[in-house]
């Protein structure tokens, strides 16, 4: 078999099979980790500055510099810690 021709074989396989690994993994909450971070909007730029705003002198003006490299907007995780496992067994509840 040609290489080009195993490879789509192997790409279309793969695709074929995601939704029966997606399914799979909704039915067994085990999988999930115990405890993680909520996902939410935020401001890197801005959370960084505020960070930066404890630091001395000249490493707070370095530090200022490296924050106006970051986005205005994004996502971050944290402080919100929640159970993936409990959400997902009371999903399955319903």
């Amino acid at each position: 078999m040609k290489p080009v021709k195993a490879f789509a074989l192997c790409v279309t396989l793969g695709l074929l099979a995601a939704p029966a690994a997606a399914g799979a993994q909704g039915r067994d909450c085990s999988a999930l980790p115990t405890s993680a971070q909520r996902a939410r909007a935020c401001n890197p730029r801005q959370e960084c500055l505020a960070k930066v705003a404890r630091l001395p002198g000249p490493a707070q003006e370095a530090a200022r510099r490296d924050c106006q490299r970051m986005p205005t907007s994004g996502t971050c995780y944290g402080p919100e810690t929640y159970n993936p496992q409990a959400e997902c067994r009371e999903r399955q509840r319903r």
